[in-house]
């Protein structure tokens, strides 16, 4: 499937809605981080790879303070006498020490300067400071709908209006108000996406806003590269451009010519296989590394593995006789540094026996001498 979110959002007046967008896009980008920076640099340090790591900037103390804000609106609307001012001041309080957290008065912007302390907050998201005004939270976060009504609801005939309130198919008939808030059940949903996309092999596709003004053929170059920046798109570049961005497991790639594989070779372990298969294509050692469980390429090989990959029978009988070419010659290239090794121990060996023989002579010389030399002061 395709998930199409809402960008980053930031006006002048930034109210409870530009809230709940802004903390979703948090949780995508945090799950971007995850996903594509530290399970990256995760996977390589399992199969030994060596790759230096690559620090990236974790937006989960962000996500942590706009959760708390949340939880701190669903508080006060439990109050009997709830106010925003009231919230605002307790949150700016809970938080006075965090880094994300700022009041208006510091903004750089006059507008935001304009408001007082207890009408609104300044958050530092990833993507940039957002001043938020809380005039009309608790009204825009209620969803209280009485039972009963929801119980009409579900006995309509229209079946479209009935799955909207299946989720409530157990609430009893009586005179209860539903507790759920928006902001409890947006992070419910947004909590079921996240796990659902955590399942999946994911794909990014990031878009950037060439200039402000929103006209066709102007780019700011400053602007687009603070966004790529904000993105972790650099990062992740950098990750790419040290690491090996493609990989193919030894099995996967063994299990493709295992089958028209000869008796000899058949027997082959899966990494000794894909090894003598590199060396008989002729790849350069630095153009791929091998991992515990598979086998990483660097950027811009994608010839060499769709060369790999490609499942042609003339093409895979070709590969396979390059492999046994190479396996032959690896063989006789063995038995020829075994022969002159063994010379050359064979050398070593007669030379450390002559060494041995000199040895004993003088040593036999050296007893012989002392035994029948004359001692000082004796008569022949």
């Amino acid at each position: 499937g395709v998930l199409d979110i809402a960008g980053f959002e930031y006006f002048e007046l930034n109210s409870f809605e530009q809230f709940c967008i802004n903390y979703c896009n948090e949780k995508l980008q945090h799950f971007f981080n995850l996903r594509v920076i530290r399970e990256e640099q995760d996977l390589y340090q399992s199969e030994n790879l060596g790759v230096n790591k690559i620090e990236f900037a974790d937006n989960y103390d962000c996500i942590e303070l706009i959760e708390n804000s949340l939880y701190a609106l669903n508080e006060e609307a439990k109050l009997p006498q709830s106010d925003e001012k009231h919230f605002t001041r307790l949150f700016h309080e809970q938080n006075s020490k965090h880094f994300r957290l700022q009041v208006p008065r510091k903004s750089k912007l006059t507008s935001y300067r304009s408001m007082l302390n207890d009408e609104g907050f300044i958050i530092r998201h990833y993507a940039g400071a957002v001043c938020y005004n809380t005039s009309g939270w608790l009204d825009k976060n209620s969803d209280t709908l009485h039972s009963s009504l929801e119980q009409l609801m579900l006995t309509s005939e229209c079946s479209l209006v009935q799955t909207l309130y299946h989720d409530v198919a157990d609430v009893k008939c009586n005179k209860k108000m539903v507790q759920d808030s928006v902001s409890t059940k947006f992070q419910k949903q947004l909590n079921e996406l996240l796990d659902k996309l955590k399942g999946t092999a994911t794909s990014f596709i990031r878009c950037l806003k060439p200039n402000q003004q929103m006209k066709p053929a102007e780019f700011e170059g400053g602007k687009v590269l603070n966004q790529l920046t904000s993105l972790g798109m650099v990062t992740a570049l950098e990750l790419m451009q040290a690491g090996f961005p493609s990989r193919i497991a030894f099995k996967d790639l063994y299990d493709m010519y295992s089958k028209k594989l000869p008796k000899k070779l058949k027997t082959l372990h899966p990494r000794v296989f894909c090894s003598a298969l590199f060396r008989a294509l002729g790849m350069s050692p630095n153009d791929y590394r091998f991992g515990v469980t598979r086998i990483f390429f660097k950027p811009g090989k994608f010839a060499e593995v769709d060369l790999l990959l490609n499942d042609g029978s003339s093409h895979m009988d070709g590969m396979i006789k390059a492999v046994e070419k190479w396996i032959r010659r690896q063989c006789w290239r063995r038995l020829q540094y075994a022969v002159l090794a063994f010379n050359k121990w064979l050398k070593i060996a007669r030379w450390r026996m002559d060494c041995i023989i000199r040895i004993q002579k003088n040593i036999r010389m050296w007893n012989c001498q002392n035994e029948y030399r004359p001692r000082e002061g004796d008569q022949i």
